[in-house]
């Protein structure tokens, strides 16, 4: 199976980031649901190829730096958990949650020979690392003890394997995600306009999604790199922007009502990401089959 097989989850089209507020974990109190919310957010973003979440603070830090903790514990492959995360309050009912199965935890039913690992001992020509498998891989190139790390296996020896170190950019298959925290959405604007993003909110005060399609798709065919920001489960995106003062139109390239008709009185942030989530993916992978068909 090559890397071109529609079954397999490529990177096609603009690098995908979300940007959600640190208000998801205050809705609720009881410490396993608020976990279970938090990984709603991470099955979605993997299920889509997210390739960054970032966190915006729009009441508490802690609540940013708990929604991080949870994220970054679901997106490290469970052989490497016991050597990665330490001992955090944040994370005490995390083991509950269900497995993302990306390609970076289970590469073996993806067929493909690249892992993620965690280096357990090194010198000044060699390190070995640790992938979950039943001999270590040895890549010649000194590393800090305790760095995880991509590795591509390139050789099976009676007692090790050989291999090199590659980065996840040179990856063509989705290799989960980054999560990156933000004082506040000015912040979070500020930094998005200056890495070259196309932004997108979705809001329900936005133009329907019926009535921006062919707009949304140009924006998807044509740019490097997308942001969608949502709001939270009290205020809308653009209601958390007003209140930092900022006009989400001076950022945004386009405002969206991804639920046009919604039949409940509010829509969970973590229901919103699959349901817009869904929607981009479509688009995404409609004008790359065209674009497949006509090239």
């Amino acid at each position: 199976m090559g890397f071109e097989d529609l079954a397999l989850p490529l990177k096609t089209g603009p690098r995908l980031a979300i940007a959600i507020p640190s208000s998801l974990a205050s809705e609720v109190f009881d410490f396993m649901e608020r976990t279970r919310k938090v990984g709603y957010v991470g099955r979605a973003a993997a299920i889509f190829r997210v390739e960054e979440i970032m966190v915006y603070v729009d009441d508490f830090l802690e609540n940013a730096r708990f929604i991080e903790d949870v994220l970054r514990y679901l997106d490290a492959p469970p052989y490497l958990r016991k050597r990665l995360v330490t001992v955090n309050p944040n994370l005490r009912h995390a083991g509950a949650l269900p497995p993302l199965k990306a390609v970076h935890h289970v590469p073996q039913a993806f067929g493909v020979n690249i892992r993620e690992g965690v280096v357990i001992a090194t010198d000044d020509v060699r390190s070995v690392v640790y992938v979950g498998l039943d001999k270590n891989v040895v890549v010649y190139k000194p590393l800090a003890v305790g760095k995880r790390v991509t590795v591509e296996i390139e050789k099976s020896l009676p007692r090790q394997y050989l291999g090199r170190v590659v980065e996840k950019s040179s990856i063509k298959l989705y290799w989960g995600y980054e999560v990156k925290v933000f004082s506040s959405i000015a912040e979070l604007f500020k930094h998005l306009k200056g890495k070259g993003y196309a932004i997108l909110c979705a809001s329900k005060k936005g133009n329907m999604i019926y009535s921006v399609e062919n707009e949304l798709s140009k924006i998807l065919k044509n740019v490097e790199k997308v942001s969608i920001v949502f709001g939270g489960p009290k205020l809308d995106v653009d209601e958390i922007a007003e209140e930092h003062g900022i006009n989400i139109q001076e950022y945004c390239e386009i405002t969206v009502n991804f639920i046009p008709r919604q039949g409940v009185e509010s829509v969970r942030t973590e229901e919103a990401l699959l349901i817009v989530l869904a929607i981009v993916n479509y688009l995404k992978e409609k004008y790359r089959e065209i674009y497949r068909d006509t090239s």
